[in-house]
């Protein structure tokens, strides 16, 4: 596993250990190494949980469409319903919803 130039992890909420444990086994079965693209570091949109330590973007573009659903079916079955797991087209996002409902 390793970060992108610049990707700020230092601020990262316990709860997103599990997606970080979870998504580099997945990443191991598909043949790639997890790469974290962004953390609590960029812009995102209004109301994003990366400022607060509760999102990550995982990287995906050495996955073609059919393995790239694939992978975001496995990380939601392994992290269950307290993750959100949303497919963009550059990366994968997964944040701690659960967060949210407190």
């Amino acid at each position: 596993m390793k970060g992108k130039n610049g990707v700020v992890l230092l601020g990262l909420k316990l709860e997103m250990r599990k997606v970080l444990i979870e998504a580099d086994k997945v990443w191991k079965a598909h043949g790639q190494e997890l790469t974290i693209t962004s953390g609590l570091d960029g812009i995102h949109s209004p109301g994003s949980l990366h400022p607060y330590g509760y999102a990550l973007d995982l990287r995906t573009r050495y996955f073609d469409k059919a393995e790239y659903t694939t992978i975001a079916a496995e990380l939601r079955a392994a992290l269950g319903d307290k993750y959100d797991v949303i497919v963009h087209y550059t990366h994968i996002h997964i944040e701690y919803d659960e967060i949210l409902r407190r």
